[in-house]
């Protein structure tokens, strides 16, 4: 029983998974079919996707609160590229992912400068992104986007469901469980999360660290905004406005503490998937779209107070070790 109990610990995120998945199925019988759940993959392809970059963030300690603006500016950077200045759509995309990744790292900058934790960093970068992002679009949508840039994000294979853009996560998200869990780069950015102190101590450069964390995290926000965009099919100012709550959501409930220090990249998909799953089945369920604030708001505290009570509860468990010591 111990070993069941401490495995469904270890792997909340994918039993929750299962539990919505076996609910949903009695309610709709729409939903557990092949096309519907690759679906929920597509809609999610973006979110995971950025999901990799700020779960790295999480795990090094910080907290970023502006990828849903970052990703709607360099959205509408692309599309005006595109529609605007006749660039060509690689080079569009390319100078996108450049430009998310400047962005990663400016976050970084900040808050060595100012000597801020990141989340206050990001709040506000996030409000100058917005506005940016309002002015150069004039508060309005940028559409006719190029055919071969929008089947970055609706071009399918093999099956007319699965898109490129789920492809491409699901190779991202094996490359990237295998940086965290097989590299010298995955133990320093637990390391970070873990101690900086100690980790300056024991050689790391912490600040490089940081950098290097920020421009992957700009990384995977700047691919997640081309592949939205195009799957859209345009562009907006607040096209992308609420990401960074799913995402932030979706990382939580896959079991990456708020201090830092831990999680797993393949249970933070199932966490982002969590939050996918609960939109579609209530939509199939006919449940108004409302309650989906309500569901992830939910989870989201239940979450965070599961997580308050796992870092008291090793707290006590290390004072009595130290009493009995």
């Amino acid at each position: 029983m111990a070993k069941i109990v401490d495995f469904c610990r270890r792997n909340l995120a994918w039993v929750l998974l299962l539990l919505i998945c076996i609910v949903f199925t009695f309610t709709s019988s729409n939903f557990l079919t092949l096309t519907n759940l690759l679906n929920i993959l597509n809609q999610n392809a973006y979110v995971i996707i950025s999901a990799y970059g700020i779960a790295l963030i999480m795990m090094s300690g910080g907290l970023d609160m502006a990828v849903g603006y970052q990703m709607s500016i360099c959205g509408v950077v692309c599309a005006i590229m595109m529609v605007r200045g006749n660039v060509p759509v690689i080079v569009a995309v390319i100078v996108t992912v450049l430009l998310s990744i400047a962005f990663g790292m400016v976050g970084t900058l900040l808050e060595q400068l100012l000597q801020l934790p990141r989340i206050f960093v990001s709040i506000g970068l996030s409000t100058v992104y917005q506005g940016i992002a309002y002015v150069i679009t004039e508060s309005k949508t940028i559409s006719s986007l190029p055919n071969n840039f929008k089947a970055i994000g609706q071009g399918t294979i093999l099956h007319p469901s699965l898109t490129y853009a789920t492809i491409f996560m699901v190779i991202a998200g094996i490359i990237m469980s295998f940086i965290m869990d097989r590299t010298y780069f995955g133990r320093y950015v637990f390391a970070l999360g873990g101690n900086e102190a100690a980790s300056r101590l024991a050689g790391i450069n912490v600040k490089k660290m940081k950098y290097a964390i920020g421009g992957i995290a700009g990384l995977f926000c700047g691919i997640g905004a081309v592949i939205l965009t195009s799957r859209v099919g345009a562009a907006a100012a607040n096209t992308a406005s609420g990401t960074e709550i799913t995402v932030l959501t979706g990382v939580l409930v896959g079991g990456v503490s708020v201090r830092g220090g831990e999680g797993k990249i393949a249970n933070c998909v199932a966490g982002v998937l969590i939050m996918g799953l609960l939109a579609n089945g209530m939509q199939l369920a006919g449940m108004n779209t409302y309650y989906q604030y309500v569901a992830k708001g939910a989870i989201m505290l239940l979450v965070m107070w599961f997580d308050a009570f796992q870092i008291k509860r090793r707290a006590v468990a290390a004072n009595k070790r130290k009493e009995e010591a």
